[in-house]
Formats: structure tokens, sequence, C-alpha cells
């Protein structure tokens, strides 16, 4: 009796055993490891229909069949005997866990384990002087670059305060290297539209009008002051009116008729051309100072060469083409400009037809500008202009044989040349 109480005794401590090692399965074994070295078995656990042993610290999926091997004192797991013939949609799938994750798990005990093998004395950054000084011999201090920002800023001027500085210097010096810097720095600063009319404000105008009317200005600077003017009034209104109303008209072409220097007249033809150009009132004040007397002059003499010639004779034919091309709104303003009739009472076309005869044939640039400037003058001109069909025949024989295509640089050349001499002939013969 005493033998079988002892065997149901054993017995029943082994169900017992079994049943605490299942409610277990789920939860890594920690056995003799403390809470503190405890160190969860990253490696998966694959179940078989073979018991295996489940290493220390290993977890387990749920599902499977687990005991205690007395013997060994290790805990093993299979799967259940009717988990391979009955599958089941209920099953539960093993995902193994992302090693990466699980690594990051690392609890609190184990980093202040890890930070206190760690010697926080020792410097363990190593300085590379070398490249220390290369450093410091690339890129400047910030307190020296502080400097010359502060230097940069106190330089920065507007225009409005380097046209004031500009022209009290010019009004002060009487040095023409001097001059001839603040002339040269006016005209680039003139060109822009609103540091013209801030120019003009200031009475600069009238300080570069002395500077061309002394003859204590070197000549150099005297073309440099027509220049100067020039970009003012170009394409500027406002200026344009500022000048009319100084009598700049009446005095360019007083410097015109009276002075002797060839450069310094080139110079002033575009002065007074920027001051003409789209500016009926201007235009007026030039038929009513004797311009068109002044232009045939220029043309007419001996001592004038090819070049100013044909700067007159381009701008005269830009003020015909202005009036002609005037929109409806403006016609009325250009009605009294009469510059295309004045200059056929001054014989302005014998001039210009003797000036395209005497030129060489060769210069086709020339010869391009005077022929479009014949072409709005034909019908008012024709008797003197019929005599140029000849040198018209001739000028399309020399080419009208280029092997023109209609990208030519020559089409539009050509295409004058033929309609002046279609328009000529058709004249001459109404003249029969």
């Amino acid at each position: 009796m005493s033998l079988y109480n002892s065997f149901s005794i054993t017995y029943l401590l082994c169900i017992i055993l079994i049943l605490t090692v299942q409610s277990l399965s789920s939860v890594p074994l920690r056995t003799q490891q403390s809470e503190e070295s405890f160190i969860k078995n990253t490696e998966e656990f694959v179940p078989t229909n073979e018991w295996q042993t489940v290493k220390e610290g290993q977890a387990i999926p749920p599902g499977l069949h687990i005991r205690l091997n007395l013997q060994s004192g290790l805990r093993e797991a299979k799967l259940l005997e009717n988990s391979k013939q009955e599958p089941s949609s209920n099953d539960l799938v093993l995902i193994p866990t992302d090693p990466d994750n699980e690594h990051e798990r690392i609890s609190k005990e184990n980093l202040q384990r890890a930070f206190s093998n760690l010697d926080f004395s020792k410097d363990d950054v190593v300085t590379d002087e070398k490249h220390v000084e290369d450093v410091k011999r690339k890129f400047r201090p910030y307190d020296e670059l502080k400097k010359d920002l502060e230097s940069m800023n106190m330089k920065i001027e507007t225009d409005h305060e380097i046209l004031t500085k500009l022209i009290k210097q010019l009004g002060k010096t009487d040095n023409e290297e001097n001059r001839k810097t603040i002339l040269t720095d006016l005209e680039f600063y003139l060109h822009q539209y609103d540091n013209a009319i801030v120019f003009g404000d200031m009475h600069g105008l009238e300080l570069l009008i002395q500077l061309l009317n002394t003859t204590d200005t070197s000549n150099d600077n005297r073309y440099l002051a027509s220049l100067a003017l020039g970009a003012a009034f170009q394409g500027n209104p406002k200026v344009q009116s500022k000048g009319l109303n100084l009598g700049l008209v009446r005095y360019l072409l007083h410097l015109l008729n009276s002075g002797n220097d060839n450069t310094l007249k080139y110079r002033l033809v575009f002065t007074l051309s920027t001051l003409l150009r789209n500016f009926p009132q201007a235009q007026g004040s030039f038929l009513a100072h004797g311009g068109i007397e002044t232009i045939i002059k220029i043309v007419d003499s001996t001592d004038s060469n090819n070049k100013m010639k044909l700067r007159v004779i381009q701008l005269m034919n830009d003020l015909i083409i202005e009036k002609d091309q005037a929109t409806d709104d403006k016609r009325l303003v250009y009605e009294n400009i009469d510059i295309r009739d004045q200059l056929v009472k001054h014989n302005w076309c014998s001039y210009i037809s003797h000036h395209l005869i005497s030129i060489d044939l060769n210069e086709y640039d020339q010869i391009e500008k005077i022929l479009a400037a014949l072409i709005p003058l034909a019908d008012a001109c024709r008797n003197d202009f019929v005599s140029l069909i000849p040198v018209l025949d001739k000028l399309n024989d020399i080419y009208g044989n280029q092997n023109l295509n209609e990208y030519s640089t020559y089409m539009d050349f050509l295409s004058n040349l033929q309609n002046l001499r279609r328009i000529l002939l058709q004249t001459s013969a109404t003249d029969l």
C-alpha cells in the first residue's frame, strides 16, 4: 500500500509540474538568472514533430507540446500530434521578429552598465593640426569679416548720391584728367532714364553746356561732354524738354556752324539727333533757327568727311520717316514740321544724288544708307533722281549676281534699289 501511495504522489507532482510549465510556455525561461543578468535570446525557435531543446531565454510560439526533461533540467517542445493532420484557419502563424528592432529594445539597466564602462576623462577626438591651419588660412575670422562688411556698407551709395558728387567735382575741378574721368562716369550713369532726369533737375545740363562753350576745356573733354548730353537726351522726353527750354537746339546749331573740329562736329550731330528724335517741338526749333541751312552746309562742305555727311543724311531721313509714320493722335503736332519741303527748297535733292554718284560703288554700307534716304524723297526729287537710273542699274549688276537667297543680307538693299528704279522709270515715262 505504501508503494501505491508513493507512486500516486509522484504521478500527481508530475502533472502539476507539466501544467506549470505549459502556463509559462510563451515567456522566455530565466532559470538561474536574476532580472539584471537576463538577456533575451533572439534566435528563432522552429518547432518540428520531434522534441527539441528550448535554449535559455528563447521565445517559443504558442500551441506547442512542452515538457521539462527531468534528467537534463532543460525545457523541450514539439508540435502537437494533430497539428499536421488537421490544419485549421484559426491556427496562429509564427511571424519572425525583426532582429534590428529587437536590438533597439535596450533596457535602462543595460544602458547604465554600458555607460559605466566609458572613461570620460580621456579625449577620444584626435586633433588634426594641419587641417586646423588649412581652415585658418582659407577662412577669415568673423570679426575681420564683420569689419570688412561694415566698411563695404559705408561705401554703398545711391545713384542720386553719386550724381550729386560728380556734379560737385565737375564744377570745382580745373584738372583736365579729373574732368575726363568725371565725364566718362557721367555718360555711364546718364544712360539710365531716372538718372538723366535727376541730373537735369540738379542743373547738370547747364554745366555740360559751359564745358562745351569754353576754350579752357580740352577737345577730348568737349567730346565727352557732348556724348554725356546725348546720353541724357536719348529717349527721355523730360530731359529733352529741359534741353529745349535751355535753348540747346540753337546752341548746338551755333557750335556746328562755327566749329572747325570735325570730330567735335560729328559728336555734336549725334547730340543734336538725340534732342530732335520723337520730339516735334525741338524739330520746330531746329527749323526756326536755321537747322536746314546748317545741314546743307555740312553736306556741301569739302572739309566734311563722308562719315559726318552720312550721319547728317541719316538724321534727315529719320526725321522725314518719323513724320510719315506718325500715329493719328500725333499728326496734328507734326503738321507744321515740314523738314522734307525745307530740304527740297534748299537743293537737298541735288546734294544727296551727287553724294551717291561720288562714292565708291563697292562701299556697300554707305550706299545702303543713302539708298534708304532716297526712297522717301523719290516723288519730291524725281527730276534730280532720274539721272541716277544708270547708277542704280550698275549697282543692280554688282549686287544682284551674288547667288542670293531669301536670307541674304542684300535682300532688303536690292528690294529698295529695284523699288526706287521702278518709281523713277514710271515718273520718267509720265514726263514723256
